[in-house]
């Protein structure tokens, strides 16, 4: 019945406004559409040097034309946003929304313990105080679901890493503070991730880390707080590679860094990009790292905004480069704009990777999770 209908509506409205109504609801941006934009942006604008050479660079690879619609959209929108508002304010004007999911109650991520009994005690001025570029009653959600979430954790056996991070201030934060500590909903959310990681892996015996579409780099920041050993690699286009790198190294100032830079061969960046505790590539640059390279490939939260044709690469690249895999996408995916929808069963896993897990999450809501050992 559907088909026909489909059928009957292409007849008489056309093929491109029906795949519109049936694969589009998010806001998209085609390629070529997108560098047409930078291209004149750039030249009317003060940009960050580092921004500017990745978007630069970007806009030139070979897979710059497959990358997502939906993507290329957001980069328009979050580079406005770092010139307008900087990199100081980030966490505020881009990550609340789009780094680690909308953070309010109504967002259905913490719908299964939005009724919990909230059983710690915390200072009430922490649930009314406002943040400098949300209004009032948005604060107060934001402050609701980090208070939320936090409960959680406290009443589930969370409390060791609890005691061990904390948000970092740079980038101008939306905190819960909670016995002379630091919460924010990204790094509450990397706890959960991290404490999969450690019930189903041993991660001790890990020395190299990639992870892809890190985001603000919320992940490698908890990490590397509680493994100071680990080698990390992000991969990322711009501008959240940037926004992971300016994140980073405010963060591990003592650490030593691999900017995103441009480079055609492995030999030519090995010594330093090895003796890095934390790098930076482009999704090009992958294909100039050795085989099985890195111990654990990480992908949150960002597989279900790629067309097949990314997701499918992506998934040869792990297979290629890494010993192990852990992934965390929507159970159905949301953002539509092509044909091509992803679920919990349809990713592209190899038939020689074991699976150590593949399951539904509880927090967030809608979310599942999955290892693979890559053999």
């Amino acid at each position: 019945m559907k088909i026909f209908i489909k059928k009957i509506l292409r007849y008489l409205i056309g093929k491109k406004l029906l795949n519109k109504i049936f694969y589009e609801n998010v806001p998209i941006l085609k390629s070529k559409d997108f560098k047409k934009w930078w291209v004149s942006y750039r030249n009317k604008r003060d940009i960050d040097d580092d921004l500017k050479l990745m978007v630069n660079d970007f806009i030139l690879t070979n897979n710059f034309n497959n990358y997502s619609p939906l993507w290329n959209a957001l980069a328009k929108y979050h580079i406005k946003l770092l010139n307008e508002k900087g990199i100081d304010n980030f966490k505020q004007t881009i990550e609340k929304h789009h780094y680690w999911g909308e953070g309010t109650v109504n967002s259905q991520l913490l719908k299964p313990i939005y009724d919990d009994r909230i059983s710690i005690s915390y200072e009430n001025s922490e649930l009314s105080k406002k943040h400098d570029f949300c209004e009032i009653e948005e604060s107060k959600e934001y402050n609701k679901s980090n208070l939320i979430l936090l409960n959680y954790l406290i009443n589930n056996n969370y409390q060791k890493y609890l005691d061990k991070l904390s948000e970092s201030s740079f980038g101008n934060p939306i905190l819960f503070n909670y016995k002379n500590k630091s919460y924010s909903f990204g790094l509450l959310n990397s706890i959960l991730e991290i404490d999969t990681l450690e019930k189903n892996i041993n991660l001790n015996k890990f020395n190299s880390v990639l992870e892809v579409g890190a985001g603000s780099g919320r992940t490698c920041s908890s990490l590397l707080k509680l493994r100071d050993n680990l080698n990390y690699t992000i991969v990322d286009v711009p501008p959240a590679l940037f926004i992971s790198q300016s994140n980073l190294i405010n963060i591990f100032k003592n650490k030593k860094i691999f900017k995103y830079r441009y480079f055609n061969n492995f030999t030519d960046i090995e010594k330093d990009f090895i003796s890095s505790d934390i790098k930076f590539l482009s999704p090009d640059q992958l294909k100039f790292i050795p085989e099985k390279f890195f111990d654990l490939s990480i992908a949150i939260d960002c597989l279900h905004e790629m067309k097949k044709i990314q997701v499918e690469w992506y998934f040869d690249e792990f297979d290629r480069l890494s010993k192990n895999l852990f992934f965390k996408c929507q159970n159905i995916q949301w953002a539509t704009f092509e044909r091509n929808k992803y679920n919990i069963d349809s990713y592209p896993v190899k038939n020689n990777w074991s699976k150590i897990i593949h399951e539904k999450c509880y927090i967030p809501n809608g979310y599942f999770q999955a290892i693979y050992k890559i053999n």
